[in-house]
């Protein structure tokens, strides 16, 4: 009767009303967040952890570094193979979730409720306007309910399943995007490698000529200051001695440098000393035809499968649009409970279904179409353009082994002289000071000769492997059942051999006769070598 005579009411309304005002002041308040920048010192503690993370559980290095070694490490502890590695391992875990969203709902739910007073109603007349009952109740003041219900909407379903879908290809790519890593993290480890190999096979040669020629600099120096010689004809013998010092200290740079680059890659930590291990036996055949290479790239290539689960996915995302315009089924069944003592059955078991559907989204459906055909348009367009760049990759990874093999030759010829040269003027018995020129020179030349030789011999191996990654040949197999070091390095190796003596199967594509589509097959390699090179090893002899 208070609320009816006013009052009373409306005092009560204005403290619930200043009740919630303040509660929602201090809701307010206690959601506000300040920024809080990092600190010197916390930036500090995780630069430390993160530098002592970044070698931790690695095999030491125990002997001379071999350059399937170095693939084994690189690909074991790089760390952009690692987050190649995580991304994967990310899309199969969401390919797990999206999974799951597949099984039906099933939801159970209880509550209890009670309330200060009890739940009575009455009715009234709609013809006399006058109370037709007295008032009453059937409900308890003090309520107990539970449920259990399993549900499936048949759209949501379908929509999931093609989600699911969807990401079983993205976790395929994902895969893909890895093997990219792998050729990339190969091709940069075999020419760090070739470069330090080299370079450090000649590093004693350019000690020995270095120091001749730095003794030869003090010599002219001494000549200059004491008169020995014509004024000019000593500043002509020592600025030929400094270009020789100078050539002959890149080189020495040059050997440092690279393996730097090799131990980067390899995720050793900076300053690690270590040496290497020159191949046994270097490949110095092309064992594949030009148009085996491009068949091999065309199905192999990890950029040409990724754009191929992603043009999946295109198709998917036109038949998800698809399907959201059809109408939606709710199926559902449960069992429930309620304590209410005013009623007959206090459990029961119901099941049903509920259909809804948007009719105005059917005129959406041109739309829609149209923008599926334009995806499909663009993802076959950028596949085409993605086919014509790695058919010019495997082009011209050809042509540069094929100019690397005669640079090659020439190069090997050239030291060769240079060799003989240096010979016979470290044979005359000439002990002026431009015959002591002549002699620094030539020795100074033949090292020079014999780098140039070197690298050309690198450049040999680099192009044929930088030619295999264009064709998607994996350093590794398929199969790797140890990951240890020792154990990748020896798969490395198998697989290297395999590769270069010819034995990968090799997708054929033949050219249609009549316009038809190309039908893939596998043949078995040719017999034949190509672009064959004399077996020669890039050594100091």
């Amino acid at each position: 009767m208070a609320d009816r005579a006013g009052r009373p009411g409306r005092t009560g309304a204005r403290r619930a009303a200043l009740a919630a005002s303040v509660a929602g002041a201090l809701l307010v308040g206690g959601c506000a967040i300040t920024p809080e920048p990092l600190s010197l010192e916390e930036q500090i503690s995780r630069a430390a952890a993160d530098r002592a993370m970044l070698y931790a559980s690695q095999e030491p290095v125990s002997g001379p570094i071999s350059l399937e070694e170095a693939l084994a490490r690189a690909l074991k502890y790089n760390l952009d193979h690692r987050v190649a590695l995580m991304e994967r391992a990310l899309e199969e875990r969401l390919l797990d979730s999206a999974s799951a969203d597949l099984l039906p709902t099933l939801a159970g739910r209880a509550g209890l409720r009670t309330r200060d007073n009890v739940q009575a109603s009455s009715s009234r007349s709609i013809l006399s306007g006058r109370q037709s009952l007295e008032p009453s109740t059937s409900t308890d003041r003090d309520l107990g309910t539970a449920d259990l219900q399993v549900s499936l909407n048949v759209l949501d379903f379908g929509l999931s399943y093609f989600g699911a879908q969807a990401q079983a290809n993205r976790s395929l790519a994902a895969e893909e995007r890895r093997r990219r890593v792998v050729l990339s993290i190969a091709d940069q480890v075999r020419s760090a490698y070739w470069e330090a190999v080299t370079a450090e096979q000649l590093a004693p040669q350019v000690r020995r000529v270095l120091g001749e020629a730095r003794s030869a600099l003090d010599f002219a120096r001494q000549a200059e200051a004491e008169r020995l010689l014509p004024p000019l004809q000593v500043l002509q013998f020592q600025r030929a001695m400094l270009e020789i010092v100078q050539q002959l200290e890149i080189l020495e740079s040059e050997l440092a440098i690279a393996k730097a680059q090799l131990a980067g890659l390899m995720n050793l930590p900076p300053g690690t000393s270590f040496r290497l291990e020159p191949p046994r036996q270097a490949a110095t055949r092309l064992p594949y035809r030009l148009p085996d290479l491009e068949a091999v790239a065309m199905v192999s290539r990890p950029e040409i499968r990724e754009e191929l689960y992603n043009a999946r996915n295109v198709a998917l995302e036109t038949r998800s649009a698809i399907l959201r315009l059809l109408p939606g089924a709710n199926l559902f069944a449960g069992v429930n409970y309620d304590s209410n003592s005013f009623l007959v059955n206090n459990s029961w078991a119901d099941a049903g279904v509920q259909v809804t559907w948007n009719l105005l989204r059917l005129l959406s459906v041109p739309a829609i179409m149209a923008e599926g055909e334009a995806r499909t348009d663009l993802s076959e367009t950028r596949r085409l353009a993605l086919r014509m760049t790695i058919l010019t990759q495997v082009n011209l990874g050809y042509r540069r082994f094929q100019r690397a093999t005669a640079l090659y030759e020439r190069a090997a010829a050239i030291q060769n002289v240079e060799a003989r040269i240096a010979a016979a003027t470290r044979d005359a018995e000439e002990a002026d000071a431009q015959s002591r020129l002549e002699r620094v020179r030539a020795a100074a030349s033949a090292v020079l000769a014999q780098r140039s030789r070197n690298r050309a011999f690198a450049e040999v191996q680099n192009s044929l492997g930088s030619l295999y990654a264009a064709a998607g040949f994996d350093p590794l197999p398929e199969i790797v059942e140890e990951t240890d070091v020792t154990s990748l390095a020896r798969a490395i190796a198998e697989r290297t051999a395999q590769v270069q003596a010819g034995r990968v199967r090799l997708p054929t594509v033949p050219q249609p006769a009549s316009g038809g589509a190309p039908t893939a097959s596998l043949d078995t390699p040719p017999r034949a070598a190509y672009a064959q090179l004399p077996p020669r090893r890039p050594d100091t002899e």
